[in-house]
C-alpha cells in the first residue's frame, strides 16, 4: 500500500513572483521534466522547530505561471509515486526536504517485496503560493484514483506542501503532505 505522507505544518507558504526562475522541481531535467520514477503517500510526521510565521501572503501572486506549476506538480507525483514503489531512495532524497525524506524512510522499512501503483486519474489544484523568509512555499490539492497493486482503483485526496530556497539553491522540494478531509 502506497505511503501516506502526513506532515503538518501549521500554514504552508509558497513561492511569490518576485523571482522569474524556470519552474522545475528538484530532479527535473533542464527543460524541468521529471525523470520516469516517483512517491509514496504515507505517516504522520512533524518536524522539531517548525513555528508560526510572523508574516503572511495568501492566494497565488499574479502573473504566476499555475498551469505551467500544476502541470509539472502532476508529473511529479507521477515521479515520486514510481520512486516509491521501487525504493528508489536517490530519487526520494532528492526531490524531499530533510525531514520528509527521514518520515518516508520510517514508512518504507517495514514493508517487503515490490509494490506497484497505477495513478488512474490525477487533478491538481494550485491552493496557495507565498514567500516566508527565506522561503517560497506552494500548497497543491492532488485528487483522482489510485490503483495499488492488484486492489480495485480507490479515490485519493491529499495537499501536497512544496518548498524552495528564494536564492534558488535548490527547485522544489516536497516538504508535507496532508491527507484531505
Amino acid at each position: 500500500c502506497a505511503l501516506p505522507i502526513l506532515v503538518v505544518f501549521g500554514v504552508i507558504r509558497a513561492m511569490a513572483r518576485s523571482r522569474q526562475q524556470p519552474l522545475a522541481y528538484a530532479g527535473g531535467n533542464a527543460a524541468g521534466a521529471p525523470r520516469e520514477t516517483s512517491l509514496p503517500r504515507a505517516a504522520s510526521h512533524e518536524p522539531a522547530g517548525v513555528a508560526a510565521p510572523a508574516e503572511v501572503t495568501t492566494a497565488v501572486p499574479a502573473g504566476f505561471d499555475t498551469e505551467g506549476f500544476i502541470r509539472q506538480a502532476k508529473l511529479n507525483f507521477i515521479r515520486l509515486q514510481a520512486a516509491n514503489d521501487a525504493r528508489d531512495l536517490d530519487t526520494l532524497k532528492e526531490v524531499t526536504t530533510d525531514e520528509m525524506y527521514t518520515a518516508i524512510l520510517a514508512e518504507l522499512a517495514p514493508r517487503t517485496g515490490p509494490q506497484h501503483t497505477d495513478v488512474v486519474n490525477l487533478q491538481a489544484q494550485l491552493l496557495e503560493v507565498t514567500t516566508e523568509g527565506d522561503r517560497h512555499w506552494a500548497s497543491v490539492r492532488f485528487e483522482g484514483m489510485i490503483r495499488e497493486d492488484t486492489q480495485e482503483a480507490a479515490a485519493f485526496q491529499e495537499v501536497w506542501h512544496l518548498q524552495k530556497p528564494v536564492s534558488g539553491q535548490t527547485g522544489w522540494l516536497l516538504a508535507g503532505i496532508q491527507q484531505a478531509a
